[in-house]
């Protein structure tokens, strides 16, 4: 008989305005900087049992804003500064096009959760997405999940265009604590 593998929970977590104060294409390692809460809410999902996997929609690339090679060095600075605030995560995944692109990987198109739930062995209707822009959201239910939209970040300006959409938000959260705080109350109910 072969190799029984668990699958695992995640929470796909966007980037800007959700882990990381948000710049307008941030394009450098020195505009990197974490929300006093991240490191603390990360590590609440691992202790929860959730793998914790950024997917980050990066079309500054095809635009010509910044290289491949310097959003490596933002994520070398991003995943340091977890580093020292004593948290990490399980992986990252970014997708460089714009919307005419047309391409998979762009949320709320599930590319990137697809390839990170093959990566990690995710059950995907245990998971959820967080992030602030109705992408975020979008891609939790689009991936048999649940997506909740955080206020930070472009967040409030989106949650004005909420009721424009069909989808609905599982939760929208003050912030990536307050989300992570209802995950963890929510997994606890099933």
């Amino acid at each position: 008989m072969g190799k029984q593998y668990i699958k695992h929970p995640a929470v796909f977590l966007d980037r800007d305005g959700t882990l990381i104060y948000s710049k307008n294409y941030l394009s450098s390692p020195g505009q990197v900087k974490l929300y006093s809460y991240t490191a603390e809410s990360i590590n609440k999902l691992k202790r929860a049992g959730f793998k914790v996997i950024v997917v980050t929609n990066q079309s500054g690339i095809a635009r010509g804003m910044f290289t491949l090679k310097d959003l490596d060095k933002i994520h070398k600075k991003f995943l340091s500064l977890l580093k020292i605030a004593g948290a990490s995560i399980d992986g990252i995944y970014f997708c460089p096009h714009v919307d005419a692109d047309n391409c998979q990987c762009r949320k709320p198109k599930v590319g990137m959760v697809m390839q990170g739930s093959k990566d990690f062995n995710i059950d995907l209707k245990k998971s959820y997405t967080v992030g602030d822009s109705i992408r975020d959201y979008l891609l939790g239910f689009n991936v048999g999940g649940k997506g909740i939209l955080v206020l930070t970040g472009h967040g409030k300006n989106q949650k004005q265009k909420i009721n424009q959409e069909k989808i609905k938000p599982f939760a929208v959260c003050k912030d990536l604590k307050q989300a992570v705080n209802l995950i963890v109350r929510d997994v606890k109910k099933c």
